[in-house]
């Protein structure tokens, strides 16, 4: 941590031993841990601010860690999989990786094909975060980190200031609360790429997901919106209702990428979100947040090239991730409520993960 910072008593450091060329990834990543009463625990990374691990406790009292978490530690260096990072400036998917702002056509680094995504390849998710503030009390625990994205950072315009606080309290809720500032009108949508496994070993397919969503947005072959918004219902991504995430994913060619629109008008207000549970373990996260929706990625791309903490492979549907963010490619889309941050103004995001188990 930074030697000036002095962390709080009951807030646990360390650091995690990693390699990599001479002058870049060679540093140790640094990890904080907060913890309640009731034994959940979530660890915390400097290295693109990111959900390293949770563990939580199962309707019998087992904890297991409930993220996919590399089991090399050097593979953090090159997280191909973005596991538990903060992606940005814009979250998913940017259209021929380019946007107009004004009169001017920004061009950006393509690193999905033509298209740019989660910030392009050296995003907010391979920046060190500074740790600026730490409390520890009898209610909750939290840290804050910060990072600069200066003007020109993948293309993008102005110099952007962000702080993301962690908060895990004693009713078992994990807050994100992001902030930014600008000194130029700047796209900015945030959210975290964590992967979601409740049952802490196996696949997805048995947990069950509820998404309080009647529309999603339909996709091109690249998986980029084309503006449209398609109704949910009786359809293999109608998730109104909960079901088990495998029951339809078959008809779903390649698994389930999608952005599902939970607030067509994008107010900032709290809302819920989310649903999932693991029938087996009891464990469940309930999302509530200010953003207008969920992209619900399934897993498609992993490929048991990476092992996780447990040793086992993250193959295919491994693990899920719940990403709170505004419309994709929002940019590119007069009819999508705009993620444009303006000078002078501040980004604000909050998401809640509700932990429970019965």
């Amino acid at each position: 941590m930074q030697s000036e910072l002095i962390m709080p008593s009951g807030i646990e450091t360390s650091e995690l031993a990693v390699g990599g060329p001479e002058g870049s990834g060679s540093q140790p990543l640094q990890l904080v841990t907060l913890e309640n009463s009731r034994g959940t625990r979530v660890t915390l990374c400097d290295l693109g601010a990111s959900l390293y691990a949770i563990h939580t406790k199962d309707r019998y009292g087992h904890s297991d860690n409930i993220l996919l978490t590399y089991a090399d530690p050097q593979h953090w260096l090159d997280n191909e999989y973005y596991l538990g990072v903060t992606a940005g400036r814009v979250a998913n998917r940017i259209g021929g990786a380019s946007f107009q702002l004004g009169d001017k056509v920004y061009q950006l680094p393509a690193n999905d094909g033509a298209n740019h995504l989660h910030g392009g390849p050296q995003g907010l998710h391979t920046k060190r975060w500074q740790i600026v503030q730490s409390e520890s009390s009898a209610r909750f625990q939290s840290v804050t980190f910060r990072c600069v994205s200066e003007d020109g950072d993948a293309g993008y315009p102005g110099n952007l200031d962000i702080e993301l606080t962690y908060c895990l309290d004693e009713d078992d809720a994990l807050t994100l609360e992001y902030r930014a500032v600008t000194d130029a009108d700047t796209p900015v949508a945030l959210t975290n790429h964590c992967y979601w496994n409740l049952a802490g070993r196996d696949g997805i397919l048995e947990h069950e997901l509820e998404i309080y969503a009647d529309q999603l947005l339909r996709l091109n072959e690249q998986l980029i919106p084309t503006g449209e918004l398609l109704k949910v219902a009786d359809t293999p991504v109608d998730f109104r209702k909960r079901k088990q995430i495998g029951r339809d994913i078959e008809w779903w060619p390649g698994g389930y990428d999608n952005f599902w629109v939970v607030d067509e008008t994008a107010d900032k207000a709290l809302k819920p979100i989310a649903s999932l549970v693991h029938p087996a373990s009891g464990r469940s996260v309930k999302i509530v947040s200010s953003e207008a929706g969920v992209q619900f990625y399934s897993g498609n791309f992993l490929d048991g090239s990476r092992n996780r903490d447990g040793g086992s492979p993250m193959n295919q549907y491994a693990g899920l991730c719940l990403e709170t963010h505004g419309f994709p490619d929002a940019p590119n889309h007069s009819n999508f409520p705009s993620v444009i941050l303006k000078e002078g103004e501040q980004y604000r995001q909050t998401t809640v993960y509700q932990f429970s188990a019965e």
